[in-house]
C-alpha cells in the first residue's frame, strides 16, 4: 500500500496481514501496557513476563502503587509503563535521497532542554534506536525493517519519530509506537501468533492500532482523515462512533470528527497505454487515466515489485504525471486514484523500463521541415560528451525506421555527407540520431533515439550561362542569363579570381546585372541561384569582364600606351 505525500498535507500508513485492525484518535495518556490480573498472578511473574527481569518487580508495585506484591486482586488491571521494557533496535534496508536522522531530546541524557540534535545523514544498513527521527526530502525514501520483522517504509516529504521500539520480556512480542507528524508511512506488518504485539501509528488526530491486516490511512494537514482497506478489516473509531471496514471499502472522517458511511473505494485505474520503454532523460512521462470520481492520482515509481525501495514518487492532478531524474533500470509503477474525501482507490501497477543515457545529440543541421538540395548539404548533430560514436538513420516521411533507408553507425562524429543523401531520390523523408558510449568493459552501449525530424530533398537549381554584353572596344556593360520565375541570384564581384575582398555581394530579382557603377577595369564575377524553395545552386566558376570604352585598330584589337596600360577614349 502506498502513502499520500506532504506536498499535499497528507499521512498515511499500509500494513500487511489478517486479524483485525483499529483505528482511533489519539491519545495522550501514555504508553502502557494494561494487564488484568488472573488468579496466581504475583509482581515477579509478571516483571518476569514483561520486563525479562523477574527481580524489577518493584518498579511494576511503585508505579500501581501495590500495597501488597504478594495478594493481586483478580480482575484489577495492572499498569505497565513500556519505558520499563527491554529496548530492541531496528535497521535500515534501503534509503534514497538526503534522508537526516536526529536523537530525540526527551531520549538523550545530560542534554539541555534548549539544546537541538544534531541532524545526520542515514546509511544504508545503520541501526536506529527508539527516539530517532527520520526526515525525508521530496522524491527521498527510506525503508526500517524492525526487530519483528516487520517493514516501515517512510515516503517523499515525511517527518517520523521511532518513539518507542520495546520488547516483552527477554524476547518477547515486540512493541512499536511510530509518531507520524508529517508525509505518509506504509507498512508490513510480520504475521505473529501472539496477540500481545502491538504495532501503532500516530498522527496528530488520530491512532492507528494494527494486528496484521492490509490497510491504508492518510491524514492531512487540516486534520482530515480516510481508511481503506485491502484485505481483513479495520475498525475506525472518532469519539464514540466507529465503522468497521471490510476488503474494498474506505471511510473518512473531518476535522470535527463526523465520520461517513463506509463506501467503495476506487477501483485500480486502467494503466493499458502506459509505454514499457521510457527513453526521455528529462522525465518518465505517464498518461493519467480519466476516472470518474478521481480527484487526483498517486504514482510511484519502484525498484523492486515489493515496493521496498521507492526511487520517486508524486501525486498528480493532470496528465501526463512527470517524476524527473530517473536513472537507467527496470522499475515497477504504481498509481492509485484519490477520490474527493480523500479515500484512496485499489492500486495498478505496470512494469517499465527507463533507458535514457547515453542522451541523443541535438538537431544543427538542417533545420525541420527544411528543403535539402541533394548533393549539397549533409546531415548535422551536436557532439555528446559521453558518446564515443553516433548512429543516423534515415526513412520515407510516414514510415518507421524498422528497414531504414539509410542506416549508418560507429560515426566518430554526429554528421552524414552529402554524399550518402545524393542516393535518394527526391522526396519528403525523416532523420533520427542516438549516441553509443563504451563502458569500462569496453562493450558498446547504445543509447535512446532523438524523435525523427522531416526534411525534403529536392534538385537544387543549376547554375546558369553568363552573357557577357558589349561591342567591340567595349567593356561589358550588363551581364545576363537565363532566369525562372520566383528565383533569386546571387552576384559576387571582386578585382581577384579568389575574391578575397568583394567589391559587389548583391542579391537580385532580375536575370541581369549592370556594371555601371564600378570604375574602367578588369574584374571578376561568379553567381548562384536561389530557387523557389530556397535552394541554392553552386557559385558559377569565377568569369573575369571588363569595363570601359577602350581604343582599338581596325580588326577589333585594343591598343595599350607604351607602360603597357590599355587606351580608354574620353
Amino acid at each position: 500500500m502506498q502513502m499520500v505525500l506532504a506536498c499535499s498535507g497528507v499521512a498515511g500508513l499500509a500494513l500487511t496481514g489478517q486479524a483485525m485492525a483499529q483505528i482511533r484518535p489519539a491519545s495522550p495518556a501514555g504508553d502502557v501496557i494494561e494487564h488484568r490480573v488472573t488468579a496466581g498472578d504475583t509482581l515477579e511473574q509478571l516483571a518476569s513476563r514483561y520486563l525479562g527481569d523477574h527481580t524489577r518487580w518493584t518498579a511494576l508495585q511503585s508505579h500501581n502503587r501495590v500495597q501488597d506484591p504478594l495478594r493481586l486482586q483478580p480482575g484489577s488491571v495492572l499498569r505497565i509503563p513500556t519505558r520499563l521494557l527491554r529496548a530492541a533496535a531496528a535497521s535500515v534496508e534501503f534509503v534514497q535521497g538526503d534522508v537526516r536522522s536526529t536523537r530525540s531530546l526527551s531520549h538523550l541524557a545530560d542534554t539541555p532542554a534548549n539544546t537541538a540534535a544534531a541532524s545526520q545523514p542515514v546509511q544504508k544498513g545503520q541501526l536506529l534506536e527508539e527516539g530517532d527521527s527520520l526526515k525525508v526530502p521530496a522524491n527521498g525514501f527510506v525503508s526500517v525493517r524492525l526487530a519483528d520483522g516487520s517493514l516501515v517504509r517512510v515516503q517523499s516529504a515525511s517527518d517520523v519519530e521511532l518513539r518507542q521500539m520495546r520488547r516483552k520480556g527477554r524476547a518477547g512480542t515486540l512493541q512499536s509506537v511510530l509518531d507520524l507528524r508529517e508525509g505518509g508511512v506504509e507498512a508490513s506488518v510480520s504475521k505473529q501468533v501472539q496477540t500481545e504485539r502491538r504495532f501503532e501509528i500516530r498522527t496528530p488526530s488520530a491512532s492507528t492500532s494494527v494486528r496484521g491486516t492490509q490497510f491504508l490511512v492518510l491524514t492531512d494537514a487540516q486534520g482530515q482523515t480516510a481508511a481503506a482497506v485491502d484485505e481483513g478489516s479495520v475498525s475506525v473509531q472518532s469519539g464514540r462512533p466507529s465503522a468497521l471496514l471490510k476488503p474494498g471499502q474506505g471511510v473518512a472522517v473531518s476535522a470535527n470528527g463526523q465520520l461517513s458511511k463506509p463506501t467503495a473505494m476506487l477501483p485500480a485505474p486502467d494503466i493499458a497505454l502506459w509505454p514499457a520503454l521510457a527513453e526521455d532523460a528529462s522525465w518518465v512521462s505517464l498518461p493519467l487515466p480519466v476516472m470518474a470520481g478521481a480527484v487526483r492520482y498517486q504514482v510511484q515509481l519502484a525498484e523492486h515489485k515489493d515496493l521496498n525501495q521507492i526511487v520517486r514518487s508524486g501525486l498528480f492532478t493532470q496528465s501526463p504525471a512527470r517524476l524527473t531524474g530517473v536513472p537507467d533500470g527496470n522499475y515497477l509503477a504504481t498509481v492509485r486514484a484519490i477520490d474527493a474525501n480523500g479515500i484512496p482507490g485499489a492500486r495498478s501497477t505496470h512494469s517499465l523500463r527507463v533507458k535514457a543515457t547515453p542522451v541523443p545529440p541535438l538537431y544543427e543541421s538542417p533545420e525541420p521541415d527544411a528543403v535539402v538540395g541533394l548533393g549539397q548539404r549533409g546531415l548535422q548533430c551536436t557532439k555528446v560528451e559521453q558518446a564515443s560514436s553516433y548512429r543516423i538513420q534515415v526513412a520515407a516521411s510516414g514510415a518507421d525506421f524498422a528497414q531504414p533507408l539509410i542506416d549508418v553507425s560507429a560515426l566518430q562524429e554526429c554528421s552524414l555527407a552529402a554524399q550518402a543523401l545524393a542516393k535518394l531520390p527526391v522526396g519528403d523523408y525523416q532523420w533520427r540520431v542516438a549516441s553509443t558510449r563504451t563502458l569500462t568493459n569496453g562493450q558498446q552501449d547504445p543509447g535512446p533515439f532523438a524523435p525523427p525530424q522531416r526534411m525534403k530533398l529536392a534538385e537544387a537549381p543549376k547554375s546558369p550561362e553568363l552573357q557577357m554584353g558589349g561591342s567591340a572596344g567595349e567593356g561589358s556593360r550588363n551581364i545576363r542569363w537565363a532566369g525562372e520565375e520566383g528565383h533569386r541570384y546571387h552576384v559576387v564581384v571582386a578585382q581577384d579570381a579568389e575574391f578575397s575582398k568583394p567589391l559587389v555581394d548583391t542579391w537580385l530579382t532580375q536575370p541581369q546585372w549592370s556594371t555601371q557603377d564600378l570604375a574602367a577595369g578588369s574584374y571578376y564575377l561568379q553567381m548562384q541561384v536561389e530557387d523557389s524553395n530556397g535552394l541554392r545552386s553552386n557559385f558559377t566558376p569565377a568569369r573575369q569582364f571588363q569595363t570601359g570604352n577602350w581604343v582599338t585598330t581596325g580588326d577589333g584589337q585594343s591598343l595599350s600606351s607604351g607602360d603597357g596600360v590599355r587606351l580608354m577614349r574620353q
